[in-house]
């Protein structure tokens, strides 16, 4: 067999995701003002391959570049973080009633596998891994669907639940996620009670919404 031709990461790759280590790991905090001066004396690199990585994370929504205001962290005020939450739920729900008649033995295996990576990747203290890891943990759902759609509306919410990441790690670290729940999930996911693991659904989320308010309030 082939194996096909191995290319290493660009640089502007790599420090597009050197960039968002650092926005996830809460380094670079929401709303923080950024130039490029700063940033390439901070990462010690040149100004092509940052220019790139900014371009690239613009377009992810990690960053924000306005005229007259430069660029800066994206930021988000109590009331996104609030409607990210429902919207998240809503669409988490809606993503299990459309997936529920569609899981087999094979879509648990890959589930599993998910948060083997993410599990992974918070034993190595990857904080770009387990912000990834965590991603792609609940993508799962959505691609079980098969609903186009749904899956547009999720991938346009993933730069705001980073950054709702970066809120979390900033205040307690990456291991400050609980595992349990990601456990308790796979198991409701695999079950027959489709109402417990919405009820779940719903908790964790207010949970989590409850743990970043009170993380805004201390800082």
């Amino acid at each position: 067999m082939t194996l096909p031709e191995f290319r290493p990461l660009p640089i502007s790759g790599q420090v597009r995701n050197m960039l968002r280590a650092r926005i996830a790991a809460g380094d670079l905090a929401p709303g923080e003002k950024l130039t490029e001066t700063d940033l390439a004396t901070r990462l010690n690199i040149s100004r092509g391959p940052l220019r790139e990585a900014i371009l690239q994370l613009t377009e992810e929504g990690l960053l924000v570049k306005e005229a007259y205001k430069g660029l800066h962290v994206r930021s988000v005020s109590r009331q996104e973080l609030g409607e990210l939450y429902s919207m998240r739920t809503t669409l988490e729900r809606f993503a299990f009633e459309e997936a529920w008649e569609k899981r087999t033995d094979a879509a648990f295996v890959d589930l599993k596998q998910r948060l083997d990576r993410l599990e992974q990747a918070r034993a190595l203290k990857d904080i770009t891994g387990a912000v990834d890891g965590e991603i792609d943990f609940h993508s799962w759902v959505y691609e079980l669907s098969g609903h186009g759609l749904l899956k547009s509306h999720w991938r346009k919410l993933v730069p705001l639940v980073q950054i709702y990441m970066s809120i979390h790690n900033r205040q307690h670290g990456i291991t400050g996620v609980v595992m349990d729940a990601n456990y308790e999930y796979i198991a409701l996911a695999q079950g027959d009670d489709r109402d417990l693991l919405l009820n779940h659904i719903n908790d964790h989320m207010q949970k989590g919404m409850d743990t970043v308010y009170a993380s805004l309030e201390t800082t």
